[in-house]
């Protein structure tokens, strides 16, 4: 197995990745401890899954769900989200409170894989009492209820940055983040994503689709716990990292900068 992990780490760092989990560790525990409180989720294959509460709940404060790395093999999520808690969450923490995970998925980061080290796509089973990382999400947000909930991933076939998103009064702000990331980079066509299941609202935006029932993550939260989703998929062969992590830190802005309106 320890071959498995060389290989997955080898294959990161070709694709110019230095993260791994102990990295994601490290600088989770590097937080400035005054507004950040760390715990667990549990634990899966070893690995103690981080959850991070950040900013106090008070009266009048929204709360934000935020979780990157349910794939392994889609760093660009778990930066983005860590990167966002390293200076620009302080600018937020009047008007929100945050429960952020910022790797569901610490053993398929350390193989490089989408899967978890049990070959489980965490992603397709979020109701699969089988697969740990699904237990220990449902686990952690059963009973809360969540303003809006961003979800980080990536997609390797993917020629530009595409988007899902669902609000409960469909008001929705994905046609604006597309068009503020394509003054850096392409729009994903509708041709490249999956036929039968997605649902195109505008260029790169899609909805929430029903049919995934409680299986994906992000359905899941949005039926259960959220009143908005942000989902957003970057180009992971297209583009260079410093790219995709700035497509996800600007819908991660502009989403709250709009509830601050």
């Amino acid at each position: 197995m320890v071959l498995c992990v060389d290989r997955g780490r080898r294959k990161l760092l070709e694709k110019g990745i230095a993260l791994d989990f102990d990295e994601v560790v490290r600088r989770v525990e590097a937080l400035d401890r005054s507004q950040v409180s760390v715990g667990t989720i549990g634990e899966a294959f070893g690995y103690d899954i981080r959850a991070l509460k950040v900013g106090k709940r008070t009266e009048g404060k929204r709360e934000i769900l935020m979780t990157g790395g349910v794939h392994g093999d889609e760093p660009a999520g778990v930066e983005a989200v860590l990167s966002f808690l390293e200076g620009p969450v302080e600018a937020y923490l009047d008007a929100y409170c945050f429960s952020v995970i910022p790797c569901v998925n610490p053993s398929g980061l350390e193989l490089g894989t989408r899967a978890n080290k049990a070959g489980q796509d965490i992603n397709r089973a979020m109701s699969d009492d089988s697969v740990t990382e699904s237990v220990l999400l449902r686990r952690y947000t059963k009973g809360r209820h969540y303003a809006v909930f961003f979800d980080h991933h990536e997609d390797y076939e993917a020629t530009g940055f595409y988007m899902y998103e669902a609000e409960r009064e469909d008001r929705l702000i994905g046609a604006r983040i597309v068009e503020a990331i394509k003054e850096f980079g392409p729009i994903d066509g509708d041709d490249n994503t999956d036929q039968g299941l997605d649902m195109p609202i505008s260029e790169g935006l899609f909805g929430i689709n029903p049919k995934w029932g409680k299986q994906g993550w992000s359905a899941y939260a949005y039926y259960e716990n959220s009143n908005h989703v942000v989902l957003c998929e970057t180009p992971s062969t297209a583009w260079p990292l410093e790219q995709r992590v700035r497509a996800h830190r600007v819908a991660q802005t502009m989403t709250l900068d709009h509830y601050l309106k």
